[in-house]
């Protein structure tokens, strides 16, 4: 995280104390242990002065870094979840924080601010099914050429909205989750 070009200067200043709680919170989803939730999130947030911008650089990297785990899809949306809810609770400072300037809210800013929201699967944005159109291309983006890590996260949170939605037609939902990519995504 700390060669993250994206990362605000708070999160690489204090990169040990970020460092552990991010390993902390892996550690927990991985292992199925309770986890504090966002609020955890939402005071680190606050003491070092991080908007969502820089709470997405986390969910980023923690989301990452599951990834590379290979876990069920259950702790990919517990991670997500926990990063959507601390989310609500930050304020959005890309046009108001005295340090930064005349910077624009931009899409690319608030890509924290369309996460699923399981069980209902809505989006946390805009309330719309996720991922919504905005989530869509934000994922895009997000992954990049990364196209088996945005097919695993994709496939993990369908495997989990088949469950949490039993009564939506299964080929509904694959269409909506991974329907929408690229047909040359796939290779």
């Amino acid at each position: 995280m700390s060669r993250d070009p994206h990362a605000p200067p708070a999160l690489t200043e204090n990169a040990h104390v970020v460092g552990a709680l991010l390993n902390d919170i892996i550690t927990c989803v991985l292992t199925d242990d309770t986890w504090p939730g966002p609020l955890v999130l939402v005071s680190l947030c606050r003491t070092l002065h991080i908007d969502r911008t820089g709470l997405d650089v986390l969910a980023h990297h923690v989301l990452s870094a599951l990834i590379a785990q290979h876990p069920g899809p259950e702790a990919l949306v517990r991670a997500g979840a926990t990063f959507a809810a601390a989310t609500r609770h930050l304020p959005d400072m890309g046009n108001t924080h005295p340090r930064r300037g005349n910077h624009r809210t931009t899409p690319e800013t608030l890509i924290s601010a369309h996460l699923p929201m399981p069980p209902t699967w809505t989006c946390s944005g805009c309330a719309h099914h996720w991922p919504c159109a905005t989530k869509q291309s934000q994922l895009l983006v997000e992954f990049g050429g990364a196209r088996a890590a945005l097919g695993i996260y994709l496939g993990a949170c369908l495997s989990a909205a088949l469950f949490d939605l039993p009564h939506v037609d299964r080929q509904e939902l694959q269409h909506r989750f991974l329907g929408w990519l690229p047909r040359n995504y796939w290779g």
